[in-house]
This record gives C-alpha cells, sequence and structure tokens, in this order.
C-alpha cells in the first residue's frame, strides 16, 4: 500500500478535530473518501502508525477549557477502546489529557477529536430542529439527553466491535502505562454521570452513536 496514501489520511483525520467547523467535516469527509477508494481499512491506518511511531509512554491533552462533563464520559469510552487512560487537570482552563503509548495515543487522540466534533455537530443539527426549538425552557437537559443517547450509543459500538473480533486482551492497559499513572499519584475526580429526563432525545443521540464509524455520521 503506498505511504503516501496512508500518510495523507492520517492528516486529514488529524484535522477533523472539530466537526462545527466546515473546513473540518470537509477533511473527515476526504479522509473516508480516500479510505473506500483505496480500500484501505482503519487497521492498515492503525499498523502504519504503530511502525512510525516509538512505543514510549507519553501524554496529549485532548481538550482545554471549561469543564464540560460529556467529554469526560467521552474521554472514558475512547480510553477503554484504545489502551490508554484519561484524567483531567483542575483549573481556569480545565485540561483533559490522555496518557498511553505512542502508537494508541496517536489513534485514541484522532479518535477522541473526531467523535466528540461529530457529537457536537450531530446536536446542534438536533437542537435547530423546529419542535426542539419550542422547548426553550428545557433546552440545555434536551442536548444533554441527546448527548449521553449519542455516547451510550458509541459505546455499545465499539464494545461489540471488541467482543466480535475478540479483542478483550489486547485492550488490556500496557504494564509501561499503568506504572507511569501510578507515579501520578491521582486522585478520584468528581462524579461526571448524567440522568436521563427525555427519552426520546435520548434515544434519537442513541441511534446516531451506534453510527460511528460506519461512515454515516455527517448525515445526522
Amino acid at each position: 500500500m503506498d505511504n503516501k496514501r496512508k500518510d495523507k489520511i492520517q492528516r486529514l483525520l488529524a484535522l477533523a478535530n472539530d466537526a462545527n467547523d466546515a473546513e473540518s467535516m470537509s477533511a473527515l469527509a476526504k479522509a473516508q473518501e480516500l479510505m473506500l477508494e483505496y480500500k484501505i481499512t482503519e487497521n492498515d491506518i492503525f499498523t502504519y502508525t504503530q511502525k512510525l511511531t516509538n512505543d514510549l509512554v507519553d501524554t496529549v491533552i485532548v481538550y482545554e477549557g471549561k469543564p464540560q462533563k460529556w467529554l469526560y464520559r467521552l474521554a472514558r469510552i475512547i480510553a477503554k477502546n484504545f489502551r490508554v487512560k484519561f484524567y483531567y487537570e483542575a483549573g481556569t482552563p480545565v485540561k483533559l489529557k490522555l496518557t498511553g503509548l505512542s502508537s494508541d495515543l496517536q489513534i485514541a487522540e484522532i479518535t477522541f477529536q473526531y467523535a466528540s466534533g461529530s457529537i457536537s455537530y450531530c446536536a446542534k443539527k438536533f437542537m435547530q430542529q423546529p419542535e426542539i426549538k419550542r422547548k426553550r425552557k428545557r433546552k440545555w437537559q434536551l442536548k444533554q439527553d441527546y448527548i449521553q443517547g449519542y455516547l451510550v450509543g458509541l459505546e455499545n459500538t465499539l464494545d461489540s466491535q471488541v467482543l466480535t473480533n475478540g479483542y478483550e486482551l489486547a485492550l488490556q492497559l500496557p504494564e509501561a502505562v499503568a506504572t507511569h499513572l501510578e507515579g501520578l499519584e491521582l486522585v478520584k475526580g468528581k462524579g461526571t454521570s448524567h440522568t436521563v429526563k427525555d427519552i426520546e432525545a435520548y434515544h434519537s443521540g442513541y441511534q446516531e452513536g451506534v453510527k460511528f464509524r460506519r461512515h454515516e455520521q455527517l448525515n445526522c
């Protein structure tokens, strides 16, 4: 497989870190198009990335800004499925971080940015529906219920892929990462759970979440 094509797809995926932005959405769509055209799978990209990076423990900041609990929940889902761990540094602004081996971390970071952008984009479109706009007093709750549904759908999809392909053992946290985290002496943070009140909003989000990685997110 032509490494130049893989390099291009990697750069496009890295650009897709905010689906609210037209340029980022265009980059994501182009990456998907190239993967389909050249029959390049996600596993091809993962393998290629691993060959380019040294497996050293590293840390990246995937979000910096005001605390948003749904981003913490997303980070937990991504961390579980990409052999990394997440934590945050409290302050103004808060810093949400992922830690893992370099090869795992690069893919985890791209997937986090892709997913967070997709969630923001789809939630915005959901809130623009006329029937939702009329519910002004419940606006915040509806959006959070939608996002929670998306997150559950996303997590179920990723968990299903793990079980189907027998990846349970492969996703165990590397010993070097666990040792590094012990040295940080992290403390337990505040709860980030969300109580759903509008089942219809939740279901709408769930339906989009299960589409993750099926190249359908741009149509939400």
